[in-house]
């Protein structure tokens, strides 16, 4: 029952943060979103910034991850840019969200994103890069990222047919 509490909280207070702003939503609210006390609340996590950080946790942990696969399994520079865009479509409005609110902007780990950021682009890259095959990788990771403005023009969601475009567009910047 304590990791599905702690699940439902983390669900909650993504949901919250993500209607009404990290600034607008209390530990109160979060309580009376999963039906518990502020108390049950607290048992879980200590702060309200506490459960901000694991709710963006979880995507820089997706990219990890990512890579991580990549590396293992030799992706694909196609397949690398098909989850990079799949997984910030799903995880990217929160990340804009709290972008965009400086109560809680300092939360987002930045230089995490810069290192992950420059592995993906070295892996699109190629073994024994060529200068011409650096620029497509940074083009196409480039065009990968507009997900992020993508989903901020429709509402923090993203349909399969703009998802496609965005990979299709990545895959002829990388020349793929």
């Amino acid at each position: 029952m304590t990791a599905r509490r702690r699940d439902e909280i983390l669900a909650a207070a993504r949901e919250l943060f993500l209607r009404r702003g990290y600034a607008a939503t209390s530990i109160a609210d979060i309580a009376a979103a999963v039906g518990a006390s502020k108390a049950a609340v607290f048992y879980h996590f200590k702060t309200k910034d506490s459960i901000a950080a694991e709710l963006l946790e979880s995507p820089s942990h997706a990219v990890t991850r990512l890579i991580e696969r990549a590396r293992e399994r030799q992706l694909s520079p196609a397949q690398i840019l098909t989850d990079y865009i799949e997984g910030a479509a799903e995880t990217g409005a929160l990340f804009i969200a709290f972008a965009t609110d400086p109560s809680v902007a300092d939360l987002i780990p930045q230089h995490d994103a810069d290192a992950a950021c420059r592995q993906i682009i070295e892996l699109l890259a190629g073994p024994a890069p060529t200068p011409a095959d650096r620029v497509r990788a940074r083009a196409a990771f480039a065009v990968a990222q507009t997900v992020v403005s993508a989903l901020q023009e429709n509402g923090g969601l993203l349909d399969v047919e703009v998802r496609d475009e965005i990979r299709a567009a990545a895959l002829r910047a990388l020349g793929a």
